[in-house]
């Protein structure tokens, strides 16, 4: 349905609200208003109102409702609404709300209460509810009234009001109104008239286009600490507090300690024994119970029952490290974002915790809650990535070391002998460093059914007789390397296969696909909403020798071909060995990165068109 200004009226919008033609939406927030009383540093009252029309089932997301409630927070009221046709259908009491806990973990103490409505579209469905704070908080609640592509907002807003003199700290879409009366500060942000944003492949971030508001005190109590958030610094102060008494490592594990280290003359040598009995002895669970959502479990828990969550894990090798003499910083990091809010210093803006040890030429990152990422590997959710150390002085801002973009490489080598009926046998070899390599993580112990479909996924080609014939990783290589050397996690998987229908044999001639290994570059749009942002840079190389039948010979050859453009390269190489009846295809795509403005999508769509066009090429073979 497309909503006009007579059609938003009928809805009982206001009409003032919309100058001009809004485009298609699957819901309509008409008004979410939201507001957060600070009674003192310990609590605090949120209570929200809010009205949406969900014109389809896509629209149905933005019409649930759920609450998180835990040891800090409670579900004080609750009420609601259902309306169709301007007639009530439903009305939503605290006994309609399903109230689970949260399985994320064997510790835990959060719970989830969710309403999801159901009605003929388009329906209308408004709840008013309230939530009670106490024990403190490091942040106030987040405020971001649409989540989801294709919801429009007529009326949002959020209020937060604190006690008079309270510093607070806020990252937000846009600046609020700031007022007092005398008994409470005031800062009101408002969005009104929003239209929504378009989902589209590579992309912004999100929170580029929606309203949002975070925010915090600076001076804060939770769960009987306190601290400041004024900087990083006092960050760290803080979350270094939380560990006291939480190190002290037992007897036993000092005795084995001693033991994995005795007769290693390396730093580098003992930090692998360890990490490995790290990786033999413990598990992660995730533990969010009262305060744990920041203190980790002691160590000696840990050391007793096997299992911890990230903090809890990266404390436990810290412990491990400081009884083999081998100092190191727990930091604590957000995996999905590589740049912090520089001015809203809150833990709230990570989501796991790690391990650094300074060494002689570099700084080694240990993974402690996946310890089956190679020891040495910066991996994907955290190299370029902003961290906060947490040390006795507080914290410290550094920026973990990224690798260069010419080492993220995936290739594919197929050796192809072709029959005259089309048919092929096919010895492969695929190689794949950095982050490509992540997935292979522990490829050789998958069944088999798992490791073909790693391989074949995507592939267009329907095998028989597929088995793996090889499997080489450099995981266990860091130990060895020299002080300064980059480590680079390499995998390689040699597989071999039949196929029936590699080509297809007509008469004389046999149509032979150019590359049936490669992967196209999806353009669904004929037109973009948002700019083009590739956050990583890569290369993709595929080499294809086909053995021909005998008598056969190329009737014709795609040439060989470079594309370039600002997105990447393409390169396409054939050649024809008379001699050996062989043609060799080799093609290369580099994809650059960066932000692309949305005027210049017509030019990305031409290069992947032409890319796709290239990889779909055919090579014509004639019988002499």
């Amino acid at each position: 349905m497309r909503l006009w200004l007579c059609v938003v009226a009928l809805i009982f919008v206001n009409a003032s609200l919309y100058a001009e033609e809004t485009r298609k939406a699957d819901a309509v927030i008409l008004s979410y208003d939201m507001t957060f009383d600070m009674a003192s540093p310990s609590s605090g009252t949120m209570k929200a109102h809010r009205k949406v029309i969900v014109m389809n089932r896509k629209g149905l997301s933005s019409a649930l409702f759920s609450v998180y409630t835990d040891s800090f927070r409670s579900l004080s009221s609750f009420s609601g609404r259902i309306e169709a046709g301007g007639k009530t259908l439903r009305k939503l009491k605290s006994s309609d709300l399903n109230t689970v806990l949260l399985a994320d973990g064997i510790a835990t103490d959060a719970f989830v209460s969710f309403y999801e409505p159901n009605a003929p579209y388009p329906f209308t469905v408004e709840y008013e509810y309230e939530v009670s704070y106490r024990k403190g908080f490091v942040s106030f609640p987040a405020f971001i009234p649409v989540s989801a592509p294709d919801v429009a907002a007529v009326q949002t807003s959020y209020t937060l009001s604190v006690p008079p003199g309270t510093r607070i700290q806020y990252n937000a879409s846009a600046e609020p109104e700031k007022s007092a009366d005398g008994k409470k500060d005031i800062y009101r942000w408002r969005f009104d008239g929003y239209s929504g944003y378009v989902y589209e492949h590579l992309m912004p971030d999100v929170l580029d286009f929606v309203p949002y508001v975070y925010s915090g005190p600076v001076a804060f109590e939770y769960a009987g600490t306190s601290g400041s958030l004024s900087d990083w610094k006092d960050l760290g102060v803080w979350l270094y507090g939380l560990q006291k008494g939480l190190v002290t490592v037992p007897d036993e594990l000092k005795t084995k300690v001693e033991a994995l280290t005795s007769g290693l003359d390396s730093d580098r040598a003992k930090i692998k024994a360890l990490y490995d009995y790290l990786r033999e002895n413990t598990r992660y669970v995730s533990i969010q119970l009262g305060i744990g959502g920041f203190r980790p479990f002691p160590v000696e828990t840990v050391y007793k029952t096997g299992f911890g969550d990230c903090k809890a894990l990266s404390v436990y090798m810290q412990a491990l490290l400081d009884v083999a003499g081998i100092k190191s910083d727990y930091l604590i990091v957000n995996t999905d974002e590589e740049d912090l809010v520089q001015d809203f210093h809150t833990p709230g803006q990570m989501n796991h915790a790690m391990l650094s040890v300074p060494m002689e030429s570099d700084t080694l990152w240990i993974e402690c809650t996946n310890p089956r990422y190679p020891l040495g590997y910066r991996h994907d959710a955290v190299a370029g990535h902003q961290v906060v150390l947490v040390k006795e002085d507080g914290g410290e801002l550094v920026r973990v070391k990224s690798y260069p973009d010419s080492l993220r490489l995936r290739s594919e080598s197929v050796e192809v002998r072709l029959g005259a009926d089309g048919k092929a046998s096919c010895k492969g070899l695929r190689r794949l460093l950095l982050d490509n390599s992540e997935a292979y993580i522990g490829f050789r112990t998958l069944d088999s059914k798992a490791q073909f479909n790693a391989i074949m996924s995507g592939n267009s080609l329907n095998p028989t007789d597929f088995s793996i014939t090889s499997v080489y990783d450099n995981f266990n290589d860091w130990v060895n390397m020299k002080p300064g050397e980059e480590y680079v996690p390499e995998v390689r998987v040699g597989y071999s296969y039949d196929v029936k229908d590699y080509a297809k044999a007509s008469g004389d001639r046999i149509f032979m696909p150019l590359n049936p290994f490669a992967k196209s570059i999806s353009t669904d749009r004929s037109a973009r909403v948002n700019d083009i942002e590739r956050k990583y840079a890569a290369s993709m190389s595929d080499t294809v020798r086909v053995a021909l039948p005998s008598g056969y010979i190329p009737e014709s050859l795609p040439t060989s071909d470079r594309i370039e453009s600002p997105f990447g390269s393409f390169l396409t190489e054939v050649d024809y060995d008379e001699e050996k009846g062989s043609v060799t295809v080799v093609q290369t795509l580099r994809l650059i990165a960066g932000r692309f403005p949305k005027d210049s999508y017509s030019d990305y769509r031409t290069f992947a068109r032409s890319v796709s066009r290239a990889y779909d090429g055919r090579i014509v073979l004639v019988k002499q």
